[in-house]
């Protein structure tokens, strides 16, 4: 016959599954969020390619520049979008985007979305 340590000792192994199972939820469901990419065309030829969240408007983007990958966060501003990191900011106003070091150097400026063509189904 088990006491109450032998019933306990058996749930702690079903507590431990149920909370690692919980946490593996959660973070599955935030790396699953559904991306939008979008590249941009920036004076001089540069280009700048930017993953936004499709249902977060306050949720990280990623931000591919010179080879290397950015996370960055929305930082709040009078007007526009503004994005953030420990080194890079990116600034968005009027259809046009810029992105600067947290110094204040211009790294691409005069950003605007590149038209994709739209392809037909089943082609």
């Amino acid at each position: 016959m088990e006491g109450k340590g032998g019933s306990m000792k058996a749930w702690k192994p079903a507590l431990l599954c149920a909370t690692l199972l919980s946490a593996s939820c959660a973070a599955s469901a935030s790396a699953d969020t559904a991306m939008q990419t979008v590249k941009y065309r920036c004076n001089g030829s540069k280009m700048v390619v930017v993953e936004y969240p499709q249902q977060q408007s306050d949720a990280a983007i990623q931000l591919n520049w010179n080879h290397h990958r950015y996370r960055l966060t929305p930082a709040k501003v009078a007007q526009g979008e503004r994005y953030v990191s420990q080194q890079l900011i990116w600034s968005l106003l009027d259809e046009q985007a810029r992105l600067t070091t947290r110094g204040g150097r211009v790294l691409a400026q005069g950003c605007r979305k590149i038209q994709l063509p739209a392809t037909a189904d089943g082609a």
